[in-house]
């Protein structure tokens, strides 16, 4: 497969040189993690697109739908509150309420958004509820009690996937129980690897704690968003940069990103696999998770990308051994057009530039890397 992804890399670029310019897109607003003392709550988007954004060409999600869309599994997302006033939310979210940041309520989209006629976002497990916890002040931000209460929370609610949509920079003893707690009630607990931006970036909490699954973000040409701080601690990434999704006040999009963000990529995915796969223990959950991902350039696991970027087809139907062991050998990673630079503030243009690219990298996907799987794993009926 080495080969293999050399080919798609040539793809895209050819693909790159010969596509037509793309059309401009509306400018979406963009959602921080959390809000200065200036901001006000988070209003309404009125924009919508039909591109489809540039982590769902990557990532696929809808080849796993046939097998699982979420259905029949609880995420539980702790942040900043979940508003459930878009049709994409609507009817499946438990606990819902206002959403100042309207961080959460992105976050949320991103995990279990339905896709709709005309519209090109779509979350990753769109038959999955979401149980709102919220776990911050009304600006968003986190301390390592209040996550760990809401943790606590999110297991009473029957959350089979936790999604830690803040994150505290402060270890704590209750937030250590809470994580180790969750593990053993069934609960994964999926977090952000690091706060803060570029070389600011700092370990986060739960995600630092063996039990959680921490997440790093990454650019639309597969690189990390973060280059620096190699002792915070990654287990897997995925798609987290000038991300599109749903926000508060109606079926608007909005733009944001971070390592949050990715987690609920990675949280969608986990929804995925339990629906078709609903007796996975949270270690099994996890282990599948790592193994099945994109591995890094060389194969060994990275500093920023843990074992890898996430994929959610094989996450679901990857046949894996019982028992720890040698992972299976997984198709190289694939590379993207080199991205321009990938910032909440963002534009929906420049994100319509990235989707072109990916857009044709996604027709090789469908030929490459089916092929090389089918060479190493059983597909699950």
């Amino acid at each position: 497969m080495r080969n293999g992804a050399l080919v798609l890399t040539t793809l895209v670029a050819a693909s790159a040189l010969s596509a037509p310019a793309a059309v401009a897109a509306p400018e979406l607003p963009a959602i921080p993690q959390a809000l200065s003392s200036y901001d006000g709550c988070r209003s309404a988007s009125t924009v919508d697109t039909a591109e489809k954004p540039w982590a769902q060409a990557q990532l696929q999600p809808e080849r796993a739908w046939q097998h699982g869309n979420g259905t029949g599994v609880t995420v539980a997302v702790v942040g900043s509150g979940v508003d459930a006033t878009s049709s994409a939310l609507a009817g499946r979210v438990d606990g819902s309420g206002p959403d100042c940041v309207g961080y959460g309520t992105f976050v949320a989209g991103i995990i279990a958004a339905a896709p709709h006629p005309g519209g090109g976002f779509a979350g990753v497990a769109p038959g999955a509820r979401i149980l709102a916890v919220k776990a911050t002040d009304q600006r968003g931000n986190a301390t390592a009690d209040g996550l760990a209460n809401g943790i606590r929370t999110a297991v009473a609610g029957g959350a089979r996937v936790i999604s830690v949509a803040a994150a505290a920079t402060e270890p704590s003893d209750a937030l250590a129980s809470a994580v180790r707690d969750a593990a053993a009630a069934g609960a994964l607990v999926v977090a952000p690897a690091s706060t803060g931006d570029g070389d600011k970036a700092v370990q986060a909490f739960p995600a630092a704690y063996p039990e959680a699954l921490s997440v790093a973000a990454t650019a639309p040409d597969g690189s990390p968003t973060r280059s620096a701080q190699p002792q915070i601690k990654v287990d897997v990434a995925a798609p987290g940069a000038a991300m599109t999704g749903v926000g508060p006040g109606g079926n608007g999009l909005f733009i944001s990103g971070g390592d949050a963000v990715a987690a609920a990529q990675v949280s969608g995915t986990a929804a995925l696999a339990l629906s078709y796969r609903p007796h996975l223990t949270t270690e099994d959950l996890a282990r599948r998770l790592r193994d099945t991902a994109y591995p890094p350039p060389g194969g060994a696991p990275h500093s920023f990308l843990g074992s890898g970027v996430v994929d959610p087809a094989t996450a679901v139907t990857a046949e894996l051994p019982a028992a720890a062991g040698k992972p299976p050998a997984i198709p190289a990673a694939v590379h993207m057009p080199p991205p321009t630079d990938p910032t909440p503030s963002t534009t929906a243009a420049i994100l319509a530039i990235s989707a072109a690219l990916v857009i044709g990298a996604a027709a090789a996907l469908a030929i490459v890397i089916p092929r090389g799987r089918n060479r190493r794993w059983r597909t699950a009926p």
